[in-house]
C-alpha cells in the first residue's frame, strides 16, 4: 500500500510539462518569393505549429522574426502574425527599398541578398535551431539564377509542388471533428492564394454546397500517411471544382466565366506563354490575369466613390465574398472587395493595422464589429494614381488585440463601413442566413 501511494504522489508532482509533452516539430521560414523586385514589399513566411499555442483558442498567435541584408547588417525586427487561430502559418513583410533603412524598411542594393532569420526554442532536444532563409533583389533585365545558384539549398524558398507538413495537423483535426468544415475550406483558401498549396487548373463544371464523406475520409487517410500528397491534392481540385471552395482568379486556378468569355487580355497572355524564363512569363500571366480580374469586378460589382477612390463589392456568393453561421452558432463573414484610386496625381493610403486601429469594420447600426484577419501589408495599401488593389477581411471569432465576435441579427442590416480621412462610407452587406 505505501509503495502505491509512493507511486501516486510521484506521479502527481511530475511538472507539467512533462505529463501533457507532445513532440515538438522543427519549424520552417522563407521568402515567399526567391526574387525581390527593390521598392516594393517582400512577405516572410514561418511554419512552427509549436507556435500556435493554443493558450487562448479564439485568439491567433503572433512573434517577431528578424531581417537584414548585405548593404544593412543591422537585424530589423519584424512581427510575423498567424493566418488563423489554428493554422500554425505565420507571416510578415518587410519594405525593401532602394534608398536607405528606416523604419520598417530595408535597404538592400539590385543582386544583392537579404536574409531573415526565425530561433526555433521548441525542439525536442530543448535547444535552440537558427533557421535562416536568403532571397535576392532583382537587377531589371537581368536573369537571376547565377545569383540563386550561389545561395545554399536550404536558404531557398523552394516551396513549390510541395505540401507544407503542417496541412497535415489541420486535415487530421478536421477529419476528427476538432475543426469545422468552413475552418478546413478557408485555411486551404489561404494556402492557394498565398501559392503555398499549388493546384493545377480546375474547370467550375458542378456546383455544390457540402463537402462529400469521402474527401473527409481522403484526408484522414493522407495525414495518417495511408494515400499520396497526389490523391490529397486531387480531392481540394474537387472541392474547387464543386464552388465549396473559392480561389482568387490571379492565382491561375479560376477565372469567372464571364471575363473567360469576353475577356479581351486573352492575346496578352498568349504573348505571356511564349517568354522562355519562367519567372518573367510567370509575372506576365499574374499581370494580365489580375487586368482581367479588373475587368470582371468593373462589369459584376456595385461601384462606391469614397473620395478620389472607388470600391467595387460583387454582393455575397462571388468569390471570396460569404456569409454562414456554423455548427456551433458562429457568424462568418468574408468579405473580397476590389479597391482603385481614381486621383490624377495623389498616392492614397488605407489603414488597419490591428482590430482596434482599423478604418473598416462592419456595422449593423448599434455595433460596430472588427475583422478576425485581413490581408493588409504591414497595416496598410498605398495605391499610387490609376492603381487597383483586390483586399480580403474576415469577421468571426474575436482574435484578442482589441477586437470583437461577429455576431448576426437577422432583423438588422449589415454594412462594411469605411472610415477614412480621405472619405468615409457604409456599401450594404445583404446578409442572410438562409
Amino acid at each position: 500500500m505505501k509503495l502505491i501511494i509512493i507511486v501516486l504522489l510521484a506521479i502527481l508532482f511530475i511538472p507539467m510539462h512533462f505529463a501533457f509533452s507532445e513532440t515538438m516539430n522543427e519549424g520552417k521560414i522563407y521568402w515567399k518569393k526567391d526574387i525581390i523586385s527593390p521598392n516594393s514589399f517582400a512577405k516572410i513566411i514561418v511554419e512552427d505549429n509549436d507556435m500556435n499555442k493554443k493558450e487562448y483558442p479564439n485568439f491567433a498567435d503572433k512573434f517577431s522574426i528578424v531581417v537584414w541584408s548585405d548593404s544593412s547588417p543591422d537585424p530589423i525586427d519584424v512581427e510575423v502574425v498567424e493566418t488563423g487561430v489554428y493554422s500554425g502559418v505565420f507571416t510578415g513583410t518587410i519594405y525593401i527599398s532602394d534608398t536607405k533603412s528606416e523604419g520598417k524598411k530595408l535597404f538592400a542594393k539590385p543582386g544583392e541578398f537579404i536574409y531573415a532569420l526565425y530561433v526555433d526554442s521548441t525542439t525536442n532536444s530543448g535547444d535552440t535551431i537558427d533557421l535562416t532563409s536568403a532571397a535576392v533583389v532583382k537587377i531589371s533585365g537581368q536573369d537571376m539564377s547565377e545569383f540563386l545558384d550561389k545561395l545554399d539549398s536550404s536558404m531557398r524558398s523552394n516551396q513549390e509542388g510541395k505540401i507544407p507538413a503542417w496541412i497535415k495537423n489541420n486535415a487530421l483535426w478536421w477529419a476528427e471533428g476538432q475543426i469545422d468544415d468552413s475552418s478546413f475550406t478557408q485555411g486551404i483558401e489561404f494556402l492557394i492564394k498565398e501559392n503555398i498549396l499549388s493546384i493545377s487548373h480546375v474547370s467550375n463544371n458542378e456546383k455544390s454546397e457540402k463537402i462529400p464523406a469521402w474527401i473527409k475520409n481522403n484526408a484522414l487517410w493522407w495525414a495518417q500517411g495511408k494515400t499520396s500528397d497526389g490523391e490529397f491534392i486531387g480531392a481540394i481540385g474537387h472541392l474547387i471544382a464543386s464552388g465549396i471552395i473559392s480561389v482568387p482568379s490571379q492565382s491561375g486556378v479560376t477565372i469567372p466565366s464571364e471575363v473567360k468569355n469576353q475577356n479581351p487580355l486573352d492575346k496578352e497572355l498568349e504573348k505571356c506563354q511564349q517568354i522562355s524564363r519562367s519567372y518573367e512569363r510567370l509575372n506576365c500571366e499574374k499581370e494580365v490575369k489580375f487586368k482581367s480580374n479588373v475587368a470582371w469586378y468593373k462589369q459584376n460589382a456595385v461601384a462606391y466613390q469614397v473620395g478620389s477612390m472607388t470600391f467595387y463589392y460583387p454582393g455575397m456568393g462571388h468569390p471570396g465574398n460569404s456569409f454562414e453561421i456554423n455548427s456551433s452558432g458562429q457568424a462568418l463573414l468574408y468579405l473580397r472587395i476590389l479597391v482603385e484610386n481614381n486621383s490624377p496625381s495623389d498616392n492614397i493610403s488605407m489603414f488597419c493595422s490591428g482590430p482596434s486601429v482599423c478604418n473598416y469594420d462592419v456595422w449593423n447600426g448599434d455595433k460596430s464589429f472588427k475583422y478576425s484577419s485581413q490581408d493588409f501589408t504591414s497595416g496598410q495599401i498605398v495605391l499610387k494614381p490609376g492603381d487597383q488593389k483586390e483586399f480580403n477581411m474576415f469577421f468571426g471569432p474575436n482574435i484578442g488585440y482589441g477586437g470583437t465576435t461577429f455576431e448576426y441579427d437577422s432583423s438588422k442590416e449589415y454594412f462594411f463601413r469605411i472610415t477614412e480621412s480621405w472619405g468615409s462610407q457604409n456599401i450594404p452587406l445583404n446578409l442572410s442566413s438562409n
